[in-house]
């Protein structure tokens, strides 16, 4: 029977073992890089007042051409916010 090659692992070479003679692998040493994440933001709780007014402006703005983007960074909330409050009855 043929011997079957080894592979190495990739930045040091594998190294056996004293007491069984095994060779035993040994893990890259590259450390793998997390996704970026945005740092998570408090939310903050708004009064049914609060929100009234926010959707009158949303729905004044959208009525007089500007887009969801511009509305959402001059009153401080998501894009996605924008679009449930304007669609809410």
């Amino acid at each position: 029977m043929a011997k079957k090659s080894k592979k190495k692992g990739a930045g040091k070479p594998a190294t056996s073992s004293k007491k069984t003679k095994k060779v035993i692998a040994i893990k890259s040493v590259k450390a793998r890089k997390s996704a970026a994440k945005k740092p998570a933001r408090k939310a903050s709780r708004r009064s049914s007042a609060d929100v009234a007014k926010l959707q009158k402006a949303i729905v004044k703005g959208l009525k007089s051409g500007k887009s969801a983007e511009t509305l959402s960074e001059e009153l401080g909330v998501s894009r996605p916010y924008i679009y449930v409050l304007k669609n809410r009855v």
